[in-house]
């Protein structure tokens, strides 16, 4: 059976309002998620359930909450009008650019009516439904790890690296990123970089390692990326002086 997104809305209490039936404005959406390849389409049902005639808009955003690009997902109709009991069929239609990466794009498409004046409800209604996007081709996910430098500032002292994304996909960096300092074998610090939070193909960005400590010397520093998906680190070693 396929999944069913619905949701119904109190309205607000108000002087005409309060004690309103809440099933007035009720919407559903079927599936609620997604998958498809690209280039394909897929439909998906719209059902107002409420008692009011509501007027739905429907519009793409990325997994970032920014909005989709029309060059590669594109809903029809964008807007339709619904009176109580009465569906739509929407169609999702995406293509693939030639910037499109390979591998899974995730996006969100939105269901909102429009808020409705006068009568005795004034509410909005939003549903999502969750879409996954497959594009064809060999994904590469390399990262380089370059030189590494000491700059220090008062109390602290920052490790810079260098890192450059070799592969065809962009690489997520915030939280899976990982630096160590080591002296003989022993942990002395775990450090928390400061990172963009994706580094797309082709880019180049700079870690900055901030570390504290009271250890001077001779030290190793570790610094591993975790690549995506299973277990594919690049790590790798640097024997510095702090």
């Amino acid at each position: 059976m396929a999944a069913l997104a619905a949701l119904a809305l109190a309205p607000a209490p108000s002087a005409e309002g309060a004690g309103a039936d809440p099933s007035r404005v009720a919407l559903s959406v079927t599936p609620a998620r997604v998958v498809l390849a690209a280039p394909g389409s897929r439909t998906i049902r719209l059902r107002n359930d409420g008692a009011d005639r509501v007027v739905v808009d429907v519009t793409g955003r990325s997994a970032g909450g920014r909005k989709v690009a029309n060059a590669w997902l594109r809903i029809a109709p964008a807007r339709v009008a619904l009176r109580s009991g009465e569906s739509a069929t929407l169609t999702i239609r995406v293509t693939r650019p030639p910037s499109m990466e390979p591998g899974e794009h995730r996006a969100l498409l939105l269901v909102t009516t429009r808020l409705l004046n006068g009568g005795r409800v004034n509410v909005q209604v939003r549903l999502g439904v969750r879409i996954t996007v497959r594009v064809a081709g060999r994904v590469v996910r390399r990262i380089s790890l370059g030189a590494l430098r000491v700059h220090r500032a008062r109390r602290t002292r920052y490790l810079l690296v260098s890192i450059a994304n070799r592969g065809n996909v962009t690489v997520p960096l915030r939280g899976h990123v990982t630096a160590s300092l080591l002296r003989d074998g022993t942990r002395l610090a775990r450090l928390s970089p400061s990172v963009r939070r994706v580094l797309p193909p082709g880019a180049r960005a700079i870690l900055a390692l901030p570390y504290r400590g009271h250890a001077r010397g001779s030290v190793t520093a570790v610094v591993r990326v975790r690549l995506g998906p299973g277990s594919r680190i690049a790590e790798r070693r640097y024997r510095i002086r702090l």
